[in-house]
């Protein structure tokens, strides 16, 4: 395999270069992600996604967890 490789993003379509043999050097690297944020994405995606996308994907779970918790917060409010 390839040191660098070019791809296309599955998100967005944009191209650009996948650095797995110098993982530490990879644009993805820019963005740090927790393990919980990993498997939301890769639920949506199996492949490498740009930095950009990344970032997207990051805010999108936050968004959705936090609607979740806002959720689960008024439904105990209104049980008692």
């Amino acid at each position: 395999m390839a040191c660098h490789e070019t791809i296309t993003c599955p998100r967005c379509n944009a191209a650009f270069e996948c650095r797995v043999g110098s993982i530490l050097r990879c644009q993805c690297q820019q963005v740090t992600l927790t393990e919980e944020e990993r498997a939301f994405i890769g639920e949506a995606y199996s492949g490498c996604l740009c930095a950009g996308c990344l970032n997207d994907m990051k805010k999108s779970y936050r968004q959705t967890r936090f609607k979740e918790r806002l959720l689960q917060l008024f439904s105990l409010r209104f049980k008692r």
